[in-house]
């Protein structure tokens, strides 16, 4: 274990170690297992406030924002590039609500605007959706494919730097 993780460790337990022994003063009389008992209680707590605490931590540094999908907030986020940057938080709900299933292009494009990449070789569009996600940056783009006119994947492909 890193030095600083010991210390952190004991310093949560310490402190738990006197609200313990204050609380156990009037429940247990004899002195040493008062003390034994406070320290193993102490120590398991101060253990699980700690990884608790990392846990979390590192939850909220590495989570990915998401929002429900807004056709005007899409839209207008590719004509206005610093809204552009939150577009990718959109794109999974767009997924998982199958907003663009089996649509044609028209369709699609009624729906989320004109592509900013269109690939004739796999026949897909991609839509440039900003730039975002925790620590370091990480590119974002929703890529929609067709099959015999009708989109039948969309991904959201994510490039990390």
């Amino acid at each position: 274990m890193d030095i600083a993780v010991i210390i952190i460790v004991l310093v949560l337990t310490i402190i738990i170690y006197v609200i313990v022994s204050n609380y156990f003063k009037t429940k247990i009389k004899s002195n040493k297992y008062r003390i034994l008992v406070s320290i193993i209680i102490s120590s398991f707590i101060g253990l699980i406030l700690y990884v608790i605490s990392v846990t979390v931590t590192i939850y909220f540094l590495f989570r990915e924002k998401s929002r429900e999908f807004e056709r005007k907030n899409w839209i207008l986020s590719g004509e206005d590039m610093e809204k552009r940057l939150s577009r990718y938080e959109m794109i999974d709900d767009l997924i998982d609500e199958r907003l663009l299933d089996g649509k044609d292009s028209l369709q699609v494009k009624e729906i989320i605007g004109n592509p900013d990449v269109r690939n004739r070789e796999n026949n897909s569009w991609e839509y440039d959706s900003g730039t975002g996600s925790g620590l370091g940056f990480v590119d974002h783009y929703l890529e929609v494919h067709f099959k015999n006119g009708k989109v039948f994947k969309v991904i959201h492909k994510r490039i990390e730097d």
